[in-house]
C-alpha cells in the first residue's frame, strides 16, 4: 500500500472514533435526557395524586359541613372534626357517598352536637329560615277599568291563545 492510502486510512479510522465518540456522547445525553423525563413524570404525578386527594378532602368536608347544617348541628366544623370519615368518599364522577350515614352515627353517639332539625320557615338560633314562595293567584281583568294599552295587550294576548 501505498503512503498515501495508509494515511487515508489513518483519517478514515480517526473519523470513525470521533464519529464513534459522537454517537456515545448523544447516547448519554438521550439516557439523561429521558432519565430527567421520567423523574419529571414521577413528579408530576405525585403532585397531581396529591392535589386530586386535597381536592377530594375538601369536597367531602364542604358536603359533611352542609349536611350538618341541615340536620340541625350546633357547630357544623366541630361536628366534620370529631365524626369518623372513614366511610366517606368521592367517586370517580364527583359524587360524595356516605355522608349521611356518618352524620347519623355521629348525631346517634354524640347528640349534644345536634339540635333540631333546621325547616324552612323556622328560625334557628339567630338565623331565620323563610319557606319557598307559593304561586300569586290570578288577578281579574277589568276591561272597563283598564287603560287602552292594557286593554290591548290582553286582547292580542287572549287572540293568540284561541
Amino acid at each position: 500500500m501505498s503512503e498515501e492510502t495508509i494515511e487515508g486510512v489513518e483519517a478514515l479510522r480517526q473519523a470513525l472514533a470521533q464519529a464513534q465518540d459522537e454517537v456515545k456522547s448523544v447516547r448519554r445525553e438521550m439516557a439523561d435526557a429521558v432519565a430527567r423525563q421520567e423523574d419529571l413524570q414521577r413528579s408530576h404525578e405525585e403532585i397531581v395524586s396529591r392535589v386530586k386527594q386535597e381536592s377530594d378532602r375538601e369536597i367531602i368536608v364542604a358536603a359533611l359541613r352542609s349536611e350538618a347544617v341541615r340536620l340541625g348541628a350546633y357547630n357544623p366544623e366541630d361536628v366534620v372534626r370529631l365524626i369518623d370519615m372513614g366511610g366517606v368518599t368521592r367517586t370517580e364522577d364527583g359524587a360524595v357517598v356516605g355522608v349521611i350515614e356518618a352524620l347519623e352515627q355521629a348525631r346517634q353517639e354524640r347528640a349534644y352536637l345536634f339540635g333540631e332539625i333546621v325547616r324552612p320557615g323556622y328560625s334557628s338560633g339567630t338565623t331565620v329560615g323563610y319557606p319557598a314562595p307559593k304561586p300569586g293567584g290570578i288577578e281579574p281583568f277589568d276591561a272597563r277599568a283598564a287603560t287602552e294599552a292594557d286593554y290591548e295587550a290582553r286582547k292580542w294576548q287572549f287572540l293568540a291563545r284561541a
